[in-house]
Formats: structure tokens, sequence, C-alpha cells
């Protein structure tokens, strides 16, 4: 099974002249921790490079040329070089190894934080009837739960076509959640809940002393 790791963008907002894939928290970087976590779990890594490609060169990558525009066009160019099950990532997260193990077990589906408040950058996960059925920004109403994904889903092989077709669909300039959403609302997915596990999006330079003090190995 692969794990695709989404890496292509520049991360402004850190003010590092590096991906956030190679930032160091505890004196490791998340590329080292992510490529742990996968070989414990016999994932194969694939990673989505654009700004600073050189510097996964030791890796098995697809490149998205296009990087400073929206990350739907990393999603299609991961999703159209791979032909089985796989897990999406993105690159700038810190979490408890466990949260990937329990999505990976899932035919299909998300990790879900009900612990999180949404403001501007959370992307939330809606459930209805048991199924996710959105990831947008902000608050969600009219679902039965509401919780921040993750950062991370499984995909199985044959929901391929269909979120292809939610790319091509999807505004190039967007992110890829909405994509995923355009799939979401028809096909659905599992989840499995967070619980009070460990981790966060790094997006900020607080994020960052955030990701220090988790306890996450």
């Amino acid at each position: 099974m692969k794990a695709i790791l989404l890496a292509a963008g520049v991360g402004r907002r850190l003010g590092s002249d590096r991906p956030k894939a190679l930032l160091e928290v505890g004196g490791r970087t998340l590329l080292d921790r992510h490529l742990e976590n996968l070989a414990r779990l016999a994932l194969e890594p694939l990673v989505v490079t654009g700004f600073s490609a050189e510097l996964f060169a030791h890796l098995p990558t697809v490149h998205n040329a296009e990087y400073r525009r929206g990350s739907v066009l990393s999603l299609g160019i991961a999703l159209d070089a791979i032909d089985e099950d796989a897990v999406v990532m993105d690159a700038d997260v810190l979490y408890d190894p466990s949260i990937l193990a329990d999505v990976v077990g899932l035919h299909r589906g998300f990790a879900l934080d009900l612990r999180t408040e949404p403001g501007e950058e959370e992307m939330m996960l809606g459930v209805q009837d048991g199924k996710v059925r959105a990831i947008r920004r902000g608050r969600l109403e009219g679902f039965d739960r509401v919780g921040e994904g993750v950062g991370f889903f499984k995909l199985d092989r044959g929901s391929l076509p269909a979120l292809r077709e939610a790319v091509e669909a999807s505004d190039p300039e967007g992110d890829y959640e909405a994509a995923l959403d355009l799939f979401l609302g028809v096909h659905g997915a599992d989840y499995v809940l967070v619980g009070d596990r460990a981790w966060v999006e790094i997006d900020f330079p607080e994020d960052i002393e955030r990701a220090a003090h988790l306890g996450v190995r």
C-alpha cells in the first residue's frame, strides 16, 4: 500500500526556506518521523514534490511543477501515479503513530478529533448517519457529529476513478479538500476517533512550539 506525502508547498507563513516536511521537532524532521511510522506499517512512501524538490531526491517522488497553485493539483498528480489502496497525508503533521495505524485499518476514511472548535484554518469533518459526508473549513451545520480531520485519509482502490473525477471538477487554485468534499457528498467514508491522542498540523511558528511539547516520539 502506498503512503502519499503531499510535500509540494512553500510554507510561507513559517518564514522557512525549506519545505515544511523538513522542519525539525525535537531534533528530528517531520519527514524522518513519517518514514519511521510508514515503515512500521509496511507502507511505501510516494512524495509529491514542488518547492525544493531536490531535497527529496532520495525517495520515490512525483513532481508538481505548478506547486504555487492549489494543492488539488498535487492530489491529482498523486492519484494518477497509483492503482492501489493508499493513505494520503499532509506532510506537515506531527501525530501519535497509533492514529495513522487506525486510519490504515479502515476501508476508506479519516481520523476525527471532536475536541476542536472550528476557526479559519481547521478542516472540519461532518458526519451524517455514521459516514463522513463533508470536509470544509469553518463551522459545519446540520451534521450528527463534527470534528477536525487530522490531515490524512485512507483511500481504497475502487474509489480512485470517482476521486479523480472530483479533482477534475475542482478549482485548480483551490485546496485538495474541495475535491474530497465533492467525493464525500456522494460516496461518504468511515472514521475513527482521535480521543485524547496528540497531534498538530504545523502552519504557524507557534505550532512548532506546541509540537515540541506534545510528547510524540
